[in-house]
């Protein structure tokens, strides 16, 4: 009686997948797939392996100054790992222009260059130092879009003024005890709230005459 094969037994193993020294350099070095992607934009290369072979290579043959020339470095925080994480963060632009407003060191700093800290404070705490989130919480700077300041922003865009902030407070007795700030920051906050699809916050701002800026 013939022996019997299992259908495991039938399967051809596949060949292992063998790197390239210049990419065994890469997989052992520091350097992230956001200096990869970098590296690919900036040298125009097909794919981000590619851009992975280029920077194995500048390793191998101790060219990395070429790396720096390009903005990447051996530091894993640097500009763009720090602007990627910026990026998949839940900062938005009021983050980055209330952050100017509340440091001194930000005020005359870039746009790209605000982004970067606070990904490099997301960074930090991924590395487990979290006093740098905490600094800009007291602040007003979180990854809530609902933040006092993006209501501010959402009531300002959306083209209501003080009409809107003294119909709100004669319509609704819950708002009679409000200062005009923090009526428009409610009034900013609903804004938000319908642009999420809220029924409630539509309505709400077309009871008090406010008919644009909210659909988004």
């Amino acid at each position: 009686m013939p022996a019997r094969t299992t259908a495991a037994q039938n399967v051809t193993p596949r060949a292992a997948t063998t790197l390239s020294p210049e990419r065994k350099a890469f997989w052992h070095s520091p350097y992230t797939n956001a200096d990869a992607q970098v590296v690919k934009q900036k040298k125009n290369l097909p794919t981000l392996d590619a851009a992975k072979e280029f920077i194995g290579t500048a390793i191998l043959t101790k060219k990395e100054g070429d790396l720096q020339r390009l903005g990447v470095t051996r530091y894993r925080f640097d500009e763009q790992d720090c602007l990627t994480r910026f990026a998949r963060s839940g900062f938005t632009d009021s983050d980055v222009r209330q952050a100017k407003k509340s440091f001194d060191f930000l005020k005359n700093a870039s746009t790209s260059e605000v982004k970067g800290y606070l990904g490099l404070k997301l960074r930090n705490v991924e590395s487990g130092y979290k006093g740098g989130m905490e600094m800009l919480a007291e602040h007003g700077i979180t990854e809530s879009k609902y933040d006092n300041h993006e209501q501010l922003d959402a009531f300002k865009s959306s083209g209501m003024g003080d009409r809107h902030v003294r119909d709100a407070k004669a319509k609704y007795d819950f708002l009679q005890g409000s200062s005009p700030a923090e009526i428009k920051q409610y009034l900013g906050l609903k804004v938000l709230n319908a642009a999420d699809g809220s029924d409630f916050a539509k309505d709400f701002l077309k009871n008090i005459g406010a008919s644009k800026g909210w659909g988004r």
